[in-house]
């Protein structure tokens, strides 16, 4: 049985484990951390005992690879799929504004949805059409040379508009600011979100905690196939030698019994443990942090799953009954910020968004991921490496990777996919 030492048990790496376990080999996975998830993981709050995950990390019905990984392990029983799109939008005093896809023919219903946001418009939805015929007709490449912001004023969507709809799913997709981003990135996002059947706008949300949801069924699936899985080992240097990787040096052993090696970890950590100039990476990319603040309430009196709020640095509530979770992408003039100046910027949003009342707050935890992704730049996008390296024995899977996809959970699910297939073609 061939075996394959996979660096690193985030989604990256439990996708390989998963895909190269159902192919046969046997997998050895080193985590440097005491669990399982990477950057998507679960811990039990000290103050309300809850099992919360790090930050709120949602799914998309366009996200095939995630969804085929979830089939395969058996956790999409774990997961809230919408019918159809349904986001309620929120202006200050609880002003809300429905874009809600109707139960009839695609794509009709996401044209009504449009035209029926009443947060834009009516020579806004205009531009709006006139924009995704375009999209809809464009190869694309045209955009390279474009930010999203540069885009979109290029193509009229005014600042009611940005503000009101293509902010928001921008910072949320791309986690940083529009006149930043690359403008092709986004296009090739909007394609599979709105062109790709009436399920690919569908959003999707974990039920559980993300451990139960799918560390759990990963790891059992690994170790159902005779996988084996170190926690609390770091992994400190590989050794090459004819054009292989022959020895992996952790914190606790010397490792040489292995036909292949996948390093999973992002690129901060993967150039930590990178010795040889032939794996050295020239990708060095300008990162942008995410905060995510759960709050418990003595009484929530919100309704729906999750919010999306207009003009606000907050993009996203999400309701969890007895606590809710605010997310904050493209963070980084809070990032610095002491948790109690964070705490009270959020509750100040809280107020006139959701007019509520701080004293329903029984306790909060602020989760800071100052390294949560790449800045998905244009010259940045081109200096991604593939999954193969110079060593034919050594790949690469992680978000960083040359996905065609932003530092998202389809983009490291869809690393593992490649690198685990490169291997099982290679014999």
């Amino acid at each position: 049985m061939k075996k394959c030492v996979i660096i690193g048990s985030g989604f990256a790496g439990l996708s390989a484990a998963v895909y190269l376990s159902k192919a046969g080999y046997k997998v050895i996975i080193l985590e440097s951390s005491p669990k399982p998830g990477g950057r998507a993981y679960s811990f039990k709050d000290s103050k309300s005992g809850d099992i919360v995950d790090n930050g709120q990390h949602i799914l998309m019905g366009c996200y095939k690879y995630t969804l085929n990984f979830f089939n395969e392990i058996e956790a999409d029983k774990n997961l809230l799929f919408q019918e159809n799109l349904k986001i309620i939008f929120l202006k200050e005093n609880f002003k809300t504004f429905p874009l809600s896809c109707p139960n009839f023919l695609y794509p009709f219903n996401l044209l009504f949805a449009l035209m029926n946001y009443k947060a834009i418009s009516s020579e806004e939805k205009i531009q709006f059409l006139s924009f995704f015929i375009k999209l809809f007709l464009s190869s694309g490449r045209e955009l390279e040379k474009f930010t999203v912001y540069e885009w979109l004023k290029k193509e009229n969507q005014s600042e009611n508009a940005q503000k009101a709809f293509w902010e928001i799913l921008a910072v949320g997709a791309l986690n940083t600011n529009t006149k930043r981003a690359s403008a092709k990135i986004f296009a090739d996002i909007l394609k599979e979100i709105f062109f790709k059947g009436n399920k690919a706008s569908t959003i999707i949300i974990p039920k559980l905690d993300l451990s139960r949801t799918y560390c759990d069924q990963s790891i059992n699936f690994i170790k159902n196939r005779k996988g084996e899985i170190y926690f609390g080992e770091n992994v400190l240097k590989l050794e090459d030698e004819n054009s292989k990787i022959v020895k992996i040096i952790t914190s606790k052993r010397e490792i040489t019994d292995f036909d292949f090696v996948i390093s999973s970890v992002p690129n901060f950590a993967y150039k930590k443990i990178i010795k040889s100039e032939k794996l050295n990476c020239a990708f060095e990319p300008e990162y942008s942090p995410i905060i995510s603040v759960h709050i418990w309430l003595n009484e929530n009196l919100l309704k729906e799953k999750f919010y999306g709020l207009i003009n606000s640095s907050v993009q996203w509530i999400f309701n969890h009954e007895k606590y809710i979770t605010l997310v904050i992408s493209n963070a980084g003039s809070l990032i610095e910020k002491c948790n109690e100046e964070i705490f009270k910027y959020v509750t100040g949003e809280l107020e006139k968004f959701i007019l509520l009342n701080p004293k329903a707050i029984s306790s909060y935890k602020i989760i800071k991921e100052k390294k949560a992704t790449f800045v998905p730049s244009q010259n940045i996008i081109k200096q991604r490496p593939s999954s193969a390296t110079k060593f034919k024995n050594f790949f690469l899977a992680g978000d960083w990777t040359n996905t065609g996809l932003p530092s998202t959970i389809e983009s490291a699910v869809k690393s593992g996919k490649i690198a685990s297939d490169l291997i099982i073609d290679s014999k």
